[in-house]
C-alpha cells in the first residue's frame, strides 16, 4: 500500500513543472491561479469538505477548475491550497485512480496520495537538504527552514526530525506558557520509543534550563527531559529562543560536542506494540497493550476496542430471550431464536 502511494504521488508530481513548484513554495495561492489557471476562493465557512481522512479545509470543483478552502490565517491555508493542488494533478492522468482502484479503501487512500503531494510541494527535499547542509541538525534549521517555505512549524519539525541520525526529537515550545506547543519524535532504530520524551501540552519540567533561556539567545548542553509522572531521562540539547517560541533540539547522544564527559546513562524504551486501527473516522497507529480478547489496543480518541466497538453496535431483541445482536442479525427486532 505505501509502495502504491509513492507511485501516485511521483506520477502526480511529474505533472508539475520544478519552475512551477519553486513558486509554490513561495505563493500557493498566487501559483495556482497565474500558473495553473485555476479559480481559487477564500471561505469562511465549508458545506462541504474532505472527509475521507485528508489534513484539509476545502473543496475542488475540478470541472470548472475551482478551489474554495476555508480561511483559517495562517499556514494551514497553504496546506489546504496544496491538498486541493494534489486531486487537480491525480485528475490529469486517470492511470492514478486505477492504481488506486485495487486498492482497499481508495477514497481515503487517495486523500492520503494528496497530503503526501501537499508535504513535498511545500517542502521540496533540496530544501530540506539546503537548509541541512551543515551538519548536524541545530534548532536555527528549523526557523531558517520556516522562512525559506510556506510550511507550517509543525511541518518542518517533522522534515528534520526525520534527518536525526538516532533518538532524539524536534520540540516547539511557547515561551509565554512554558509549554510544548508541538513535538515530532524520532524513535531509536533498534529499541523503538522512549519512555521519557517530549509531548504536544506538556509544560516544560520544573528547573529545566529552557525555563530560563532569553529571547534570542542559544543553549547547547546536556540536560534532561522529565514526564508527568516524574520520570526523567538525560538528553543532549541544541535550543533557540525567538520572541513568542523556543526551538529546541533532543538528542540521545552528543551530536555538537557540547559537553567534554559523556556519563553512561540506561535508558528505558517503551515496549508496547504499536499497531495501526481504524476508529473514529480515523486510522491511527496506537502504542498500547492489546485487549485480551480482540488483541486490538484501545483506540485514544473513545476508548474502545474492537470489542468494545461491537458490543456499542448490538441491539437489544424485542423478543423475550433479552438477549443483544447486531442489528444486521434481527429481522422486525426480533432474533432467530424468538421468531
Amino acid at each position: 500500500m505505501r509502495a502504491t502511494i509513492e507511485t501516485c504521488v511521483t506520477k502526480a508530481l511529474a505533472g508539475i513543472s520544478p519552475a512551477v513548484s519553486q513558486r509554490f513554495v513561495l505563493n500557493p495561492r498566487k501559483t495556482l491561479q497565474e500558473d495553473i489557471g485555476l479559480t481559487v476562493r477564500a471561505v469562511d465557512h465549508l458545506d462541504f469538505a474532505r472527509d475521507d481522512g485528508g489534513i484539509c479545509d476545502g473543496i475542488s470543483y475540478l470541472e470548472e477548475r475551482v478551489i474554495l478552502y476555508r480561511r483559517t490565517g495562517n499556514r494551514r491555508e497553504n496546506f489546504t491550497l496544496a491538498h486541493e493542488l494534489g486531486h487537480w494533478l491525480v485528475d490529469q492522468g486517470n492511470e492514478i485512480y486505477d492504481l488506486l482502484a485495487t486498492q482497499a479503501e481508495s477514497a481515503k487512500q487517495l486523500e492520503s496520495v494528496c497530503d503526501c503531494i501537499a508535504q513535498q510541494l511545500l517542502l521540496p527535499a533540496h530544501l530540506v537538504e539546503s537548509t541541512v547542509s551543515t551538519e548536524p541538525i541545530q534548532a536555527r534549521h528549523v526557523t531558517d527552514l520556516y522562512a525559506s517555505t510556506s510550511a507550517s512549524l509543525p511541518a518542518c519539525a517533522i522534515a528534520l526530525a526525520r534527518r536525526l541520525p538516532g533518538l532524539g526529537a524536534v520540540v516547539v515550545i511557547d515561551r509565554m506558557t512554558q509549554t510544548v506547543e508541538y513535538a515530532s519524535v524520532r524513535p531509536d532504530d533498534d529499541n523503538g520509543w522512549p519512555l521519557v520524551y517530549p509531548w504536544p501540552r506538556q509544560e516544560v519540567p520544573a528547573g529545566h534550563p529552557l525555563r530560563n533561556l532569553k529571547a534570542n539567545a542559544t543553549l547547547r548542553r546536556r540536560t534532561f527531559w522529565e514526564t508527568r509522572w516524574g520520570r526523567r531521562d538525560d538528553y543532549y540539547l541544541d535550543a533557540l529562543a525567538t520572541g513568542r517560541r523556543t526551538i529546541a533540539i533532543l538528542s540521545g547522544s552528543d551530536l555538537w560536542g557540547a559537553e567534554r564527559f559523556h556519563p553512561q546513562s540506561i535508558r528505558e524504551f517503551d515496549r508496547r506494540p504499536e499497531t495501526e486501527i481504524e476508529c473514529c473516522r480515523q486510522v491511527r497507529k496506537v502504542r498500547a497493550w492489546p485487549c485480551d480478547a480482540c488483541k486490538e489496543p484501545h483506540c485514544p480518541v473513545c476508548g474502545r476496542c474492537r470489542c468494545d466497538r461491537r458490543a456499542s453496535a448490538e441491539v437489544l431483541c424485542k423478543g423475550t430471550c433479552a438477549m443483544k445482536y447486531l442489528p444486521h442479525l434481527l429481522m422486525n427486532g426480533l432474533c432467530g431464536d424468538c421468531r
